[in-house]
């Protein structure tokens, strides 16, 4: 993801989840990054998060709890939005 896109992201994210100005922006990113690794490599593929909403979405609740150290909760409840994304991005192989 570009660093534009990132901003972007951070400023999406400070409306939404109300995020006080003493919260670093080099934390959200840092957060952001941990996300879009997370999903990509679930998913198998480098996700477009400006035209897959349901990809962005997910990837800023990632953030979310991740702010309040619940990322095993996340993990537990977006299982099946990880579980679709593979589904669509499922690419098959002739690896055996």
């Amino acid at each position: 993801m570009k660093d534009t896109q990132i901003k972007t992201l951070i400023e999406e994210i400070r409306g939404e989840q109300h995020i006080t100005p003493f919260e670093k922006d080099e934390v959200l990113q840092s957060y952001i990054k941990e996300a879009e690794y997370d999903i990509n490599k679930s998913s198998g593929t480098e996700i477009d998060y400006e035209a897959d909403l349901k990809a962005r979405s997910l990837l800023k609740n990632y953030v979310l709890y991740c702010r309040f150290g619940r990322l095993a909760e996340f993990k537990q409840l977006y299982v099946g939005e990880y579980a679709n994304l593979q589904a669509e991005y499922y690419k098959p192989s002739d690896i055996q």
